[in-house]
């Protein structure tokens, strides 16, 4: 058998006026043939779970494209084309292919397509042919369309938040992927559609009501009642007309999939608004981080301007509250701002000079502020995350400025990544345990590594793209029967698709 890898991964923010270009794809590494499987091969990521399945059925993996990037605007159409033009080159060469296993992060969307992920997949089925399978793993995250399950037959997504899974999700899709191909009944998957989204900074599977859901699944999986099952919290700041959350369940059994479908997805709306997070105000924090006295750290979560999410990071909002108050609290935060970056450059280290930070590329939404800063040091922005999301992964923010306001560490860069680890402040300088204040621009990625540090973690109501207050953002596509949008009560999880069939 032959099995074409190929990856499109992307998180995008309707919300967000800036759209990802190539430059984006580019920082994070462009790959193709056997340097996908050089550089994936042995990394915690999706692409190396499916290259482990493929290798250990005997089959032959043949390596495609790989294009991965940070979250961002929607992305230009013209990278989707870009990539789509590489991997149908791939397919076509080595056809015919028995199957296509295709990592997206599946809440896409572009310049021109609302439904990037099905988009890449009606156009890998047509180059494919009726009869390959197309196994696809995706983020949780992901907004499981129509299109999507018209054109695949097998769709499993993480099941961590923050996420942990990468590898081993890419091994399940692939797994039932190569089921398709060999098993004499081959499974079937079914959606449940669940119409809400919720910030992404409310629930996490390390403990609470989204946990308990998760373990639930998996004790039917381990029972024999279903061969997978995937629950999606769609990204919440994805404007378009086919969005919602969403249950999917894969079994021999099409009834039973769908029976159990139903069930999860009805479970996962009840619990809907046990998922809005108890935000407090910026000054509230900061009032918490000046009467602590446990020597741990306060982290102040600013999950609206989190490039996790897609928002631009380049908010100042925390800085401008603590200067305004006179603090003197050390604090240490990230902030996307490269014109500041060659600036601190241009001066060079131990000089102090009047800065413009903040506001680089949403000043409309986070105003720039002007301070007079201290050059503390230099760096070429490449670190490796501690984990443990993400250990040993290597993060490129570009060259980057440590800027020393009062006690205010602020490190300005090209792209922030790796928002939730604590590696983004350490591997340049700021040790966060010795700060009184650490501000993260993460929605959930920060609680596998922040919680080992210190309990003292608080949302706080922060503007951004990616704004906890759901109500706030001016959602134009995304349909009205939506909860938050509506309140729904008393609705029943009705909506069933099935994956395509008689190919």
């Amino acid at each position: 058998m032959k099995i074409v890898l190929v990856e499109f991964h992307q998180e995008s923010n309707s919300f967000n006026p800036l759209p990802s270009g190539i430059e984006f794809f580019e920082r994070s590494g462009m790959y193709e043939g056997e340097a996908v499987r050089a550089f994936y091969g042995d990394k915690p990521c999706a692409l190396a779970g499916m290259l482990r399945a493929i290798d250990e059925s005997g089959a032959t993996a043949i390596p495609g494209c790989s294009m991965f990037a940070s979250s961002g605007g929607p992305v230009e159409h013209g990278v989707a084309e870009h990539f789509l033009e590489k991997s149908r080159s791939i397919v076509m060469a080595n056809g015919p292919v028995d199957g296509v296993f295709v990592s997206l992060h599946g809440a896409t969307q572009t310049t021109s397509e609302e439904d990037c992920s099905g988009y890449i997949l009606e156009a890998i089925r047509g180059a494919a042919g009726p009869s390959a399978i197309i196994a696809v793993s995706t983020d949780l995250h992901a907004n499981i369309t129509d299109r999507m399950m018209e054109h695949a037959d097998i769709i499993c997504g993480y099941r961590t938040y923050p996420h942990q899974d990468h590898y081993e999700t890419g091994y399940r899709a692939a797994k039932l992927g190569l089921a398709c191909l060999t098993d004499g009944v081959k499974p079937r998957m079914v959606k449940a559609k669940v119409p809400m989204i919720v910030p992404a900074s409310g629930y996490s599977t390390m403990s609470g009501p989204f946990a308990e859901l998760i373990r639930y699944g998996e004790a039917l999986e381990r029972s024999g009642k279903l061969a997978d099952f995937s629950i999606y919290q769609m990204q919440p700041w994805l404007d378009v007309g086919d969005g919602a959350s969403a249950v999917l369940a894969i079994d021999r059994d099409p009834k039973r999939a769908e029976s159990y479908a139903l069930e999860l997805g009805q479970r996962l709306f009840d619990l809907r608004k046990s998922f809005r997070p108890d935000l407090l105000s910026v000054d509230d924090v900061i009032e918490r981080a000046e009467r602590n006295r446990s020597g741990k750290p306060v982290v102040l979560v600013d999950a609206a301007d989190s490039s996790n999410a897609g928002a631009t990071g380049d908010s100042v909002a925390v800085v401008r509250r603590l200067l305004a108050r006179g603090s003197t609290l050390r604090t240490a935060i990230a902030v996307n701002d490269s014109p500041a970056a060659d600036r601190a450059f241009a001066l060079g280290v131990g000089r102090t000079a009047d800065f413009t930070v903040g506001g680089s590329r949403y000043p409309e939404m986070n105003p720039p502020l002007q301070v007079e800063a201290y050059v503390k040091s230099l760096h070429d922005g490449v670190f490796v995350q501690e984990g443990p999301a993400g250990r040993g992964t290597v993060q490129r923010i570009g060259p980057s400025a440590v800027l020393q306001v009062g006690n205010i560490s602020i490190l300005v860069c090209r792209q922030t990544a790796g928002n939730g680890d604590p590696g983004l402040f350490r591997a340049f300088g700021i040790e966060p345990t010795l700060q009184e204040l650490v501000v993260v621009k993460a929605c959930g990625s920060y609680k596998a590594a922040y919680s080992r540090m210190t309990e003292l973690i608080y949302d706080a109501d922060t503007p951004g793209a990616a704004a906890v207050d759901l109500r706030s953002l001016p959602f134009r596509r995304l349909p009205k029967e939506t909860y938050p949008l509506s309140e729904l009560d008393g609705y029943r999880v009705h909506e069933i698709v099935h994956a395509r069939r008689g190919r």
